[in-house]
């Protein structure tokens, strides 16, 4: 089988997914690596993501994404270049990539992706969109029209806050707080009130299976930890209602950067986001109720674009296959000058 002459790539801070043209070939990876001895590569994505939390002291398991931007070059490179060979089989001098990348960054954070893709990535053709675009045609909006249309994308390490109007993102906030900052806020919850140290692992399992806005299921969760004065393993229940409560003030927090975001509209634009809402995206959005709770405070409908957690790079493969959305692309060398 022939590789996939374009591909589209949402490379997450946790994870990174790709699609070809058709969008029927995928590939879920968590974007880790893990060196021995701090050169030797023992695995890549998933591999790697198994061996985090339990790795020897001589194994580094590296993130080389941290705030939705690149903050480890050759690590970025061994990741994207090891799943690019992995999906393709092998990746041609003539094939090309659509990577969505966030729209506000600095000059340093746009070198790195240059950098990245000019190096171990063997690709003819390079072309970059602002997320908050893949999100949008994700949700079936019209960007190239003169309406106004506000998307929010809340992440495992960042919360995009996009308002775009004619192809373009006109009001961006890109909030370094996400879904690991909620699992932060779980371990704190866990060590203070039930004196058990637990991993991130484990405070991303009670958060997708317990969290929950305005009202959920009272549940419980059975996990595994170190007493935090014995020292010794220990397990204990952990209730939903302790979960969510543990998570709230960094929920208001970007609940309350989203309404700054709304309040700067352009007059001419905010009517036409208060007629059609906002649209929610990323894994975090699938907390219980987080749309409802969202929507009740800031007094505006909210849409919860469908599978949220793929929701960029389903929009990638619809960019890919449509040349009047190719138009909100730009390349490599824009990336390294624009302002």
């Amino acid at each position: 089988m022939l590789f996939p002459k374009v591909c589209g790539v949402d490379l997450g801070t946790d994870t990174i997914k790709i699609k070809d043209r058709s969008g029927k070939k995928f590939l879920y990876d968590k974007n880790v690596v893990a060196l021995r001895n701090d050169r030797d590569v023992i695995a890549v994505g998933n591999d790697a993501y198994e061996i985090f939390e339990k790795n020897p002291q001589n194994v580094q398991v590296i993130w080389p994404m941290s705030g939705g931007v690149i903050a480890n070059l050759t690590e970025m490179e061994i990741v994207l270049s090891s799943l690019l060979k992995h999906f393709s089989g092998a990746f041609g001098s003539d094939a090309s990539l659509y990577i969505a990348v966030p729209s506000e960054i600095t000059q340093v954070e746009r070198r790195a992706f240059f950098h990245v893709m000019n190096g171990k990535i063997n690709a003819g053709k390079i072309r970059l969109i602002d997320k908050g675009i893949a999100d949008a045609v994700s949700a079936e909006l019209p960007v190239l029209s003169s309406r106004g249309h506000m998307v929010v994308n809340i992440g495992a390490d960042t919360t995009e806050i996009s308002v775009i109007s004619s192809g373009k993102v006109i009001l961006n906030q890109t909030l370094k707080t996400g879904g690991r900052r909620l699992d932060e806020d779980i371990c704190t919850m866990v060590r203070r009130k039930f004196n058990l140290s637990i991993g991130r692992k484990t405070a991303e399992s009670l958060k997708n299976n317990l969290a929950f806005m305005i009202n959920g299921p009272r549940l419980e969760q059975k996990v595994f930890g170190i007493h935090t004065l014995s020292g010794l393993p220990k397990s204990d229940l952990i209730p939903s209602l302790a979960v969510s409560v543990a998570i709230i003030d960094t929920i208001d927090m970007i609940v309350e950067n989203i309404k700054s975001i709304y309040n700067r509209i352009p007059p001419q634009l905010m009517k036409d986001v208060a007629r059609e809402g906002i649209y929610l995206s990323g894994g975090v959005s699938m907390i219980q109720n987080l749309p409802e709770y969202i929507q009740k405070e800031i007094g505006i409908t909210v849409h919860h674009i469908q599978d949220p957690k793929n929701s960029t790079v389903r929009g990638l493969v619809e960019i890919m296959n449509n040349k009047n959305l190719r138009q909100s692309t730009y390349s490599l060398s824009d990336l390294a000058v624009m302002r």
